[in-house]
């Protein structure tokens, strides 16, 4: 059967969904065709449904599969209207995140025919071959069905795979050469799923209950679900070598919600992986899950960075809201274990969490300036539906439900502001680097706090006007080039087209634009 996936990634960084590339390797592996519409104006396709139907329609495919995220959920709704008017005749199945966290919302849609509860390598291929021989499709597991009579069959949840007997992910249903290249030669992989923690503002803390909900399990423990799984290291060797025997390769991004939480795997792998592959390689985990002996191993694979997620300085906003279960203590052992290892740091922060205030805000920055990490990325809280974050947001009645929608996570918020509060935290969002060099107490400082009185001298309405960022940037960069001459260490944003994203610039040493994975 011709199976049309379609996979909304537009007015956000681009990149191949790895879900898809699993699920459609699955499918080719069962006998299946597969083909990706890749909705993103980076591969010159924008979201236009009128071309999308038409494309469909020419391929005349048994099933379309369509995969988004709560950001995309209001398009992704256009587009099903748009394709049943259209007289696309094929069943709609919906995936992704925000479909397994919010079944009951997608299958309440008439334009859905299934929605995927979970992972959808197996119970994907279920339904393709289920259509395909003209089988019942009420009663698998992880999908949940339509009948034409509007009757809905809300099927429980299968165990979840065993990842080692996956197939590689499918990169040739991708322009994957030309999303390579935006990326500077960098391949996003996974190794393992699952992770060990259950933070409010992630998706595993959703899916997870999701899940137990589903497979009648006792707890959403990692234990119950069978939650934490983890590959060979041979087998993620070997699609390694699989990629780079395709492709120009020059580093790979290890996208795993916690790269090192199996320590025994990491004792194995990393040696694996210096001898037989040994290019470049970034990663995330936590600062619970690293020590001194992992972080040497990592270095002497050729780890270029690890990505960790500090979130916050504030112990009430890390316990209460995020529930995130390390200490700032420990936050400060691990970043000085990674700059002795002879790694490099990258650290994600979220401002603008519900009950935080400005002041908090400040010192997440301040934290940020003492950790010294050389890549950092400023996010705003978003109440993903289906999270605790969320419910906790609701509780506290800080959601704006008629705050406009929007597409990332990256300038906005869903919060309740004031309008003075909205238009601070826009100027940390915007130029959060100035604090921090200002408390760097270098030759900088002194610098970029005038910059920093400038910005929070500007009136809403000045600061609102379509040109301020710019004119705010332009001077930045003015600052920053007299840094570099003088080799005075601090922070900068390099990469125009990643704003969110600053870089520790030390005299000639900071990650440069050819060897950083920007998405």
């Amino acid at each position: 059967m011709k199976v049309q996936l379609i996979f909304t990634n537009f007015d956000c960084p681009v990149g191949p969904s790895m879900g898809l590339s699993y699920l459609s390797s699955c499918l080719k592996e069962a006998g299946h065709e597969t083909k990706c519409i890749h909705i993103s104006e980076w591969v010159d396709y924008p979201f236009d449904p009128e071309r999308i139907m038409n494309d469909i329609k020419e391929y005349d495919p048994g099933l379309v599969a369509l995969c988004f995220g709560t950001n995309h959920a209001p398009e992704a709704k256009l587009l099903r209207k748009v394709l049943k008017e259209g007289g696309v005749t094929a069943p709609i199945l919906c995936g992704g995140i925000h479909t397994t966290l919010n079944t009951e919302e997608i299958i309440a849609d008439e334009n859905v025919d299934f929605a995927n509860v979970g992972e959808g390598d197996d119970s994907g291929v279920d339904l393709a071959t289920a259509l395909e021989q003209g089988l019942d499709t009420t009663n698998i597991p992880n999908i949940w069905a339509r009948e034409k009579n509007g009757t809905i069959h809300r099927n429980s949840a299968r165990p979840l795979k065993d990842i080692r007997k996956l197939p590689y992910m499918d990169t040739e249903m991708w322009n994957f050469q030309q999303l390579m290249d935006s990326r500077r030669g960098w391949v996003n992989v996974f190794m393992n799923r699952g992770c060990p923690y259950r933070c409010t503002y992630c998706h595993n803390n959703g899916v997870a209950k999701v899940l137990q909900k589903n497979m009648g399990t006792k707890t959403s423990g990692n234990k119950d679900l069978g939650y934490l799984r983890y590959r060979d290291p041979e087998d993620m060797i070997g699609e390694l070598k699989h990629l780079m025997s395709k492709y120009d390769v020059k580093a790979f991004s290890f996208n795993d919600d916690c790269f090192t939480m199996n320590k025994e795997q990491m004792r194995i792998f990393l040696p694996m992986y210096a001898k037989e592959i040994n290019l470049p390689f970034v990663c995330n985990t936590t600062v619970l899950d690293v020590d001194p002996e992992i972080l040497g191993l990592m270095a002497e694979a050729n780890c270029d960075l690890i990505r960790y997620g500090v979130e916050t300085a504030t112990e009430r906003i890390r316990r209460h809201v995020l529930k995130r279960v390390f200490s700032t203590e420990r936050t400060r052992e691990v970043f000085k274990w990674t700059r002795e290892a002879g790694i490099r740091s990258f650290a994600f922060l979220i401002l603008g969490n519900p009950g935080e205030t400005m002041d908090e805000m400040l010192q997440t920055l301040s934290l940020a300036s003492e950790l010294m990490p050389d890549g950092l990325k400023v996010s705003i809280g978003y109440p993903y539906p289906g999270t605790e974050y969320h419910d906790i947001a609701e509780a506290m009645g800080e959601i704006d439900h008629d705050y406009p929608h929007f597409h990332n996570f990256i300038r906005e918020s869903k919060m309740k502001w004031t309008t003075e509060e909205r238009v601070q935290l826009d100027k940390f969002r915007t130029v959060f680097w100035f604090w921090m060099n200002a408390y760097l107490k270098n030759d900088s400082s002194q610098l970029y706090q005038g910059l920093i009185d400038k910005v929070q001298a500007m009136s809403v309405k000045e600061w609102r006007h379509p040109s301020t960022e710019q004119k705010v940037l332009d001077m930045e960069e003015l600052v920053s080039s007299e840094m570099k001459k003088r080799k005075v260490t601090h922070w900068s944003i390099p990469f125009k087209d990643r704003p969110e994203i600053s870089i520790l610039i030390k005299g000639d040493d900071f990650l440069a634009y050819d060897t950083l994975d920007p998405h």
